[in-house]
C-alpha cells in the first residue's frame, strides 16, 4: 500500500524557517575569517600550510563531533543540540578573534568545530523530522542547504563590510552580541515535533520498505558525495579569496566573488529540491550535480592558468550551483529510504566522514601545493579528478531511489535475508 504524503502545515513551514536561521549560523562562524586570511597570517606570522592546519583542525573536530552528536541526537533532542551548538560556536568565535597565540587559534577552531557538528546534525535532522510524511521533503532539505549558502554569504561578504567599517575588534563583538540575541529567541520558540504536531498536519511516518540500519547503501553514497561537495566548498571559501587577491582583487571584492559558490547554491538547492519532489526520483539530479562540479573545477583551473579572474569566478559559480544540487538531494534520498529513528545517526555518519575527508583532503592539498609549487592549478587538478570519482562514478554505483529500496527490502524479506 502506497503511503499518502500531505502538504506541510503553516507551523511546519515556520519551524523550517527557524531551522534555516539556526543552520545558517554554523557556516557563518566557519567561514567568516576567510576574507581576513592575510591579516591572520601577518598577525600570527604563519604560512599558507599553517592556515590550512587551522582549517583542518576545525574540520576534524567537526567530523568527530558529528559522529558523537549523531549517536545521541535522537535521545536528547534536536533542539537541545542545535542550541548547544550555537552557544559553543559563539565561545569559539570569541576565542579565535581574541587569541594571543597560534596554538590558541587552533584550539579555538576545535571548539567551534564541535559546535558546528551540533548545529549541522541537529538542525538538519530537526527539519527532516518536521517534514516527515509530507510531500515537500526535497524542499525542506533544500531549504536547510540554502541555510549554508546564506550563512556563507554573510560570512564572506557582509562580515568583511562590518569589520572594515567598525574595525576587527568592534565588528567581532557586534557579531557575538547579535548571534547571542538570535540564540535566546530560538530557545524560546524553536521546538522538537511531538505526536500532536504530526496528527494536526495529517502526516504519518511509514517506515515499511526502508533500510532499518543507519549504515546502508544510501548512507555510503551520500558520504562519498558530500565529501566531494564539502571539498569544493572548502576550496571556494577558504582559498577562493586568496586566489582572487593574488590576481589583484581587493579583499572585500574577493570575498564577494567567492560567495557566488554558495549564493548560487541557495537557488540550486531550492529549485532541484522541488524538482525531485515532483519527479519522485533523486538520482538523475544528483548525477547532474556531480558532472557540473567537475566542469566548475575545469573552469577554475583554466582561470588560474590564464590569470583571468572572471573565469575563476565562473568556476566557483558552476561548482557551487551543482554542489548544492547534490547536497540536499542526498539527504532527501536518505529520509526517503531509512527508518525515521535512524536518520540522526545516518546524518552523523555522512557529515562526520565528509567533513573529515572532504575538508581535509581537498583544501589541505591546495594549501600545500600552493606553498611548494606557487600554484593553485595543480591542487585543483587533483580535486577535479577526485570529484569525478566521488560524485559521478561512485555515486552512480551506490545510490538507490525509494522504489528500488522498497523492492530490495521486499525481496530480502521473502528470502529471509537482511538488506544492506
Amino acid at each position: 500500500m502506497e503511503t499518502k504524503l500531505v502538504n506541510p502545515t503553516k507551523k511546519q513551514w515556520f519551524m523550517l524557517v527557524l531551522c534555516v536561521i539556526a543552520g545558517s549560523i554554523a557556516p557563518f562562524f566557519q567561514y567568516c575569517h576567510g576574507t581576513l586570511t592575510d591579516y591572520i597570517m601577518e598577525t600570527y606570522n604563519i604560512t599558507y600550510s599553517q592556515v590550512g592546519i587551522v582549517n583542518t583542525a576545525y574540520s576534524w573536530a567537526c567530523g568527530i563531533g558529528l559522529f558523537i552528536v549523531g549517536s545521541a541526537v535522537e535521545k536528547k533532542g534536536c533542539k537541545f543540540f542545535t542550541m548547544l551548538g550555537i552557544a559553543i560556536m559563539i565561545v569559539g568565535h570569541a576565542l579565535f578573534y581574541f587569541s594571543p597565540s597560534y596554538p590558541i587559534l587552533i584550539f579555538a577552531r576545535i571548539v567551534s568545530g564541535f559546535g558546528n557538528a551540533c548545529i549541522y546534525n541537529a538542525a538538519y535532522t530537526l527539519a527532516v523530522h518536521w517534514f516527515a510524511g509530507t510531500n515537500k521533503m526535497g524542499v525542506a532539505t533544500g531549504g536547510m542547504t540554502a541555510a549554508d549558502g546564506i550563512g556563507t554569504f554573510c560570512a564572506l561578504y557582509l562580515f568583511s563590510i562590518l569589520v572594515n567599517n567598525l574595525g576587527i575588534q568592534t565588528g567581532n563583538i557586534a557579531v557575538i552580541i547579535f548571534v547571542a540575541v538570535i540564540l535566546i529567541i530560538l530557545i524560546m520558540i524553536l521546538k522538537d515535533p511531538g505526536v500532536m504536531d504530526m496528527e494536526d498536519s495529517g502526516a504519518t511516518v511509514d517506515d515499511t520498505g526502508k533500510y532499518e540500519k543507519a549504515l546502508n547503501s544510501n548512507t555510503i553514497a551520500h558520504c562519498i558525495a558530500v565529501t566531494g561537495v564539502l571539498g569544493g566548498l572548502g576550496i571556494a571559501n577558504y582559498w577562493g579569496p586568496s586566489m582572487l587577491t593574488d590576481l589583484g582583487m581587493s579583499s572585500s571584492a574577493a570575498g564577494l566573488a567567492s560567495t557566488v559558490f554558495s549564493v548560487a547554491g541557495i537557488f540550486a538547492s531550492l529549485i532541484f529540491g522541488a524538482i525531485s519532489d515532483k519527479m519522485g526520483t533523486r538520482r538523475p539530479s544528483i548525477l547532474f550535480g556531480g558532472i557540473g562540479m567537475v566542469a566548475g573545477y575545469l573552469l577554475m583551473i583554466a582561470g588560474n592558468q590564464m590569470g583571468i579572474i572572471w573565469v575563476i569566478v565562473a568556476g566557483f559559480l558552476c561548482t557551487g550551483f551543482c554542489a548544492y544540487v547534490v547536497y540536499p538531494l542526498g539527504f532527501a534520498v536518505l529520509s526517503d529510504t531509512t527508518v525515521s529513528s535512524k536518520i540522526g545517526m545516518a546524518n552523523g555518519i555522512i557529515q562526520g566522514v565528509s567533513f573529515i575527508f572532504g575538508m581535509f583532503v581537498f583544501q589541505q592539498i591546495v594549501g600545500v601545493v600552493r606553498d611548494f609549487a606557487d600554484s593553485y592549478a595543480i591542487g585543483l587538478i587533483f580535486c577535479a579528478a577526485l570529484t569525478f570519482v566521488t560524485n559521478v562514478v561512485l555515486v552512480r554505483v551506490f545510490v538507490r531511489d525509494k522504489d528500488e529500496v522498497a523492492a530490495e527490502m521486499a525481496k530480502n524479506q521473502q528470502s529471509g535475508t537482511k538488506a544492506f
